[in-house]
């Protein structure tokens, strides 16, 4: 199997968000935020090797977790061979409010 290695470039709005779910699913249940932040880093991998989810908002893309209710909102630049991590925001959020605008 080809290994494309893009590098990952997480912007800092993103790196909050993911800290915040974690603390937030901590609070509920001890370990819970650790959960959360492994799975973040087990699709961190995925993204990459195969950064190629769909493409929801013309160049966004989109990975859905599966078992939180988040998704990972991102831009993959081909060339450079980045992978931009955007947004992890939750399924629930209003996207009226949220901080990520597309």
């Amino acid at each position: 199997m080809a290994v494309n290695n893009f590098k990952i470039k997480i912007l800092s709005r993103a790196k909050l968000e993911i800290e915040e779910a974690a603390q937030y699913y901590e609070t509920k249940s001890k370990g819970l935020g650790k959960l959360f932040y492994l799975e973040f880093k087990s699709y961190r991998t995925t993204l990459e090797n195969i950064p190629f989810f769909e493409e929801k908002y013309k160049t966004i893309r989109t990975l859905p977790f599966k078992k939180f209710p988040y998704t990972i909102h991102f831009t993959v630049d081909e060339t450079t061979k980045i992978v931009c991590i955007l947004a992890v925001t939750s399924n629930y959020q209003d996207p009226n409010i949220t901080r990520i605008k597309l």
